[in-house]
């Protein structure tokens, strides 16, 4: 398996980042399990539990606390920190697995109205803060003149297969690396108005034109969509008897294949760090199988898991083959066998 960094950039209106990396000799089940992992399974911080004390605002409480349980938190700290269930007091809560905060804000009687911003949430931790791309954070309620908030929020890590407030991205999508071949003896077939007409209607710009425009040969080295519509819709199918262009995933001679990633965070982490996390998280899932297999006759027929941030783990039903692995640290690249 190999990773190759292609693009990593800012948002312009928001505080995530777009990550795009291609991943190489894989099984799509491989890289699926990276995906689901990346969605549902990197470790972040976010509001556990909100205590209202005071709340004169027109909003419920209810709608209140989960808004606030949704502000997304920088979380960097997650990876000091221990899951509840972990910790040493036994997910009773204290310093080395929660954060504390608290909101308290009220609008002066001569004021007739005053917005509430995430920037007002105080937060024990410095290295935990609300997430935003604006200035003053994300917009939570309108206190009217007089009305006062005062509430208390409890911070913890989990994953987002316990709730979706704990997902570190907004979308994970994969593709296929392509191979488009044309054929030949059928292009030869058609006028050049014709070969015109093909290299344009590929809406990602696939086919290499030559001097005159026409359709020479396939550029299949970008990562292009698959949309077939060369293929499906050709408008000159039914003049040949042959398929005009050939449009299938790439794959090695080890029956392997490319993928090209676009990850989009929603700010919590940075992009790079959350593709470092997925596969460290999808390593030890596998080191877990591994160690399984190997502590004798009693794990042969069945893995037992352990539960990750309080969400439920099926246990894994080995086949017959051993996993191995072997891994390298600096370039994100681990075989397996």
């Amino acid at each position: 398996m190999k990773v190759k960094i292609l693009d990593c950039r800012k948002h312009e209106h928001s505080a995530g980042e777009t990550l795009e990396f291609q991943l190489d000799e894989v099984d799509n089940s491989f890289a699926n399990g990276l995906r689901r992992v990346m969605l549902a399974e990197v470790p972040v911080l976010g509001a556990e539990s909100v205590t209202i004390i005071k709340n004169t605002s027109v909003l419920p409480d209810e709608m209140l606390a989960h808004r606030i349980g949704l502000v997304p938190l920088y979380s960097m700290k997650a990876r000091k920190m221990p899951f509840p269930t972990d910790c040493l007091c036994g997910g009773g809560g204290c310093v080395e697995c929660q954060v504390t905060g608290l909101l308290t804000v009220r609008c002066p009687a001569d004021q007739h109205s005053l917005q509430v911003f995430t920037d007002s949430l105080k937060i024990d931790d410095e290295e935990v803060y609300p997430v935003s791309s604006e200035e003053r954070g994300l917009w939570l309620l309108t206190l009217g003149r007089s009305q006062e908030l005062d509430l208390r929020i409890v911070i913890r890590k989990s994953i987002a297969k316990t709730h979706a407030k704990f997902m570190p991205v907004s979308t994970v999508a994969m593709r296929y690396a392509t191979d488009i071949v044309i054929n030949t003896e059928g292009m030869a077939k058609l006028t050049p108005e014709q070969r015109k007409q093909l290299a344009c209607r590929c809406p990602d710009k696939a086919y290499k034109r030559n001097g005159s425009g026409e359709a020479g040969h396939a550029d299949d080295t970008g990562p292009f969509t698959l949309c077939r519509d060369c293929v499906a819709s050709d408008q000159f199918s039914g003049m040949l008897d042959d398929t005009l262009v050939f449009v299938r995933p790439r794959r090695s001679k080890r029956g392997y294949y490319n993928f090209t990633f676009t990850v989009e965070s929603t700010g919590v982490l940075p992009v790079l760090q959350i593709l470092y996390d997925a596969i460290d998280v999808l390593r030890r899932k596998l080191e877990r199988v591994r160690d399984g297999l190997m502590d004798g006759d009693a794990a042969i027929d069945v893995v037992e898991t352990r539960p990750i941030g309080g969400a439920p783990t099926a246990p894994v039903v080995v086949n017959e083959d051993v996993v191995t692995r072997e891994g390298e640290e600096d370039n994100l690249a681990f075989v397996m066998n």
